[in-house]
This record gives structure tokens, sequence and C-alpha cells, in this order.
């Protein structure tokens, strides 16, 4: 436009205070020598870090919040601080991740940096760099470069080696000293009783062979049991009526490469004279991917994948072999375990949506001879 020009504007801080999660901050333009035009009132919101609400006089009366306000900076955070790195993560550490103990954060991790994003509400974000400077046996200490200030500080992962799809790791006491010896001390860690480590899980997992395979047949107890239901949706066309002599509710890890669980919630057992399933048409009403297991705090631990799952796509369990044919299960509602859960946890006092107890059954098809001196069994 004419008559205007590219300047630097600098406003100097006269005071601020508080109104619920609003901040009002009255300020001066250094720049400015006319009266009406040199102090002006900004609002910020604690849940909006986008967005900065301005007056166009010197009254703050006008600010009620910052989507009304007469004027509204964009505001964007930027770190312009460079920490060099002073050494390498494990190349297995490489990838995309989300941390399951910060709101399914997004990860990304290079041989040298942790880049970790995190979402409050829908269209904020949070981004914290971590930049690895020293490491000793499983203790890293790494510099970390927030948003939320100028400085930067220091903190100590201690990580377990990468297994799986999963990272296991604990985090210390951010600190501004840069010294290992303080920083990566074990007192830095939070000393409780009892405590478990965090989850990095992979973004894209890979399956990987369960640690429970076999047919169970299952009785459940909990919040949010296993209920019928139809994968994708209403069928192209309608199924035929199959008569079931007797139903049960299946949890099969049963395919070639035994990767994936497939719980039916009312599965026919009842075959034809062949011994053929009746019922060819249903399909399970969940399918879950092995990504990850894990001994700790002598709890068994199973991590599972279900693109499907709307709450979350990743669930956790804890499992445990009761004796030669059953198996207790409890299933979390996230991501991670809680301390409490235990393989019979089924309400949310400890983390649990359901608990399951599983009894092995025959195997599929298996033919038995009443008539011979011994019997066959095997699968067809």
């Amino acid at each position: 436009m004419l008559g205007t020009f590219d300047g630097v504007v600098e406003y100097s801080c006269l005071g601020d205070w508080f109104v619920g999660k609003n901040h009002y901050f009255a300020v001066a333009n250094t720049k400015e020598s006319r009266k009406d035009e040199k102090y002006r009132c900004f609002l910020k919101n604690r849940d909006d870090d986008l967005f900065i609400g301005v007056s166009i006089t010197a009254e703050c009366n006008t600010l009620k919040t910052v989507e009304k306000s007469p004027e509204r900076l964009h505001i964007r955070p930027v770190k312009s601080e460079i920490v060099e790195p002073g050494c390498r993560l494990p190349q297995n550490f490489s990838g995309e991740w989300i941390n399951t103990a910060n709101i399914d954060a997004d990860v990304f991790i290079n041989e040298t940096h942790i880049i970790e994003t995190h979402y409050p509400d829908e269209g904020r974000y949070r981004r914290t760099i971590y930049v690895c400077k020293e490491q000793k046996d499983t203790r890293v200490l790494m510099a970390r470069l927030t948003v939320d200030g100028c400085q930067k500080d220091y903190v100590c992962f201690d990580f377990v080696p990468q297994h799986h799809n999963l990272i296991r790791y604990r985090k210390g006491v951010a600190v501004i000293k840069d010294d290992f010896s303080t920083v990566c001390s074990w007192v830095q860690f939070q000393n409780k009783v009892k405590w478990r480590y965090d989850l990095f899980l992979k973004k894209n997992p890979v399956p990987i062979k369960c640690p429970v395979a076999g047919k169970f047949n299952f009785t459940q107890k909990g919040d949010v049991p296993f209920e019928t239901r139809i994968l994708g949706g209403v069928t192209l066309s309608p199924r035929p009526n199959v008569y079931c002599k007797e139903n049960i509710s299946d949890f099969s890890v049963c395919d070639e490469e035994q990767k994936e669980i497939a719980i039916d919630q009312n599965y026919c057992l009842s075959v034809d004279h062949r011994g053929k399933p009746l019922d060819i048409y249903s399909d399970p009403d969940y399918k879950m991917k092995c990504i990850g297991f894990w001994k700790e705090n002598l709890k068994s631990y199973l991590i599972t994948f279900d693109e499907l799952d709307p709450f979350s796509k990743y669930r956790c369990w804890v499992y445990q072999r009761a004796d030669l044919n059953r198996v207790l299960m409890s299933q979390a509602i996230g991501p991670f375990c809680d301390l409490k859960q235990t393989v019979n946890s089924y309400n949310y006092t400890e983390g649990a949506t359901v608990a399951v107890e599983m009894e092995e059954y025959e195997r599929e098809r298996n033919m038995f001879l009443k008539n011979s001196t011994h019997s066959i069994s095997g699968i067809v």
C-alpha cells in the first residue's frame, strides 16, 4: 500500500493480570510518539496457543475473547537456538513412533534427535525437540528445546534396547545443568516403590508371532465387553440363516504365522456330517495384530493393533497361563497398562475394560473314532 513501510514494532510490557483462563497484558509501543496510538491491550487464552487478541485503543474492556477481538495475531512458536548433537541414538530407534505417556504424541526419531509433537485438542499442537548430547550404558543425556521459554534444559532418558515394535524408556527430571553425572544420576528418576517403563510404539507396526496361540472358549466380564458386530458394516447380500446347536465365545490365533487374534463373541461350534463348520459366512467380530510383548514387574504384557478400534488402535493386555489349557487375559483402556492392572482386572478403577478367562477346546475339525481302539486326532 502507498504510504506504508516495513518496520519493527517493539512493545514494552506495563503489567498483566488474569481473569479465569484469559491473560491480559498492557503494552506500550516504544516506536510510537502519539499517545492515542502508543498504548494497546493484548489478550491471550490459556487454551489457545495460536492466536492473540489486540485492542485498537488503549482500553482493555473491549477484549472479551480472543475470537471476538478487533485484531487477531496468528502466532507460530519458533525455537531459534541451535544445539549441536554430541552422540548418536541406536539405529533401530529411527522412524515414526507414538508416545503412550503423552496423549499418544507423534514422535520422530533420527540418529541424533527426538522430535515429539502432541495435540492438547483439535487445532493445537506443542512440539518438543530433544538433542542427544552424551551417552553412557542405557542412559542418554539430551538437551530439551521447547517453545515455552527462551532457555534450554537437560533431561536424561533410560532406554531398554528396542525389541519388536516398541521402545521402553523412562525419563528423569529436567535440570538446567548439562553435567552427565548430575542429570543422569539415578536419583533424578522418580523413586517410587512401584513404577514401570513408558512406551514408544511404532506408528506403522509390523505384526509378530503372538505369545498365545490356539482356539479358546472364553467367558468375559467388564465395563466394555466384546460384542457381536459385522466388520465393514452391512453385507452386500443377506446371509442365510444357520441353525447352531451350540454357540460359544471364541478366541483364536490360528493363522499360518500366528500373528493375528480373531475374536468372535457368538461363534457357531456346530459341524455338518463331514465335520465341516455349518456357519461358513460369518467373520470374527474383532481382528487384532500382535505387535509386541514383554515381561515386567512379574507380569506378562502384550500390545495389539486394530485399525478399526474407534478409541485406540493400540491396546495393552496383561496375560498369564493359569494351567495347561487355561489362559487369563485383561485388556486395558488404551495403549498402556496401569500398574494396578492384573489378569483379573475388568473395570476402569484398574485401567481395564474387560477380563477374559479362556479355556482351550478341541482343535478345528477333529476326528474321533469311537469304535477303534485308538483315537485319531488331527487338523484337516
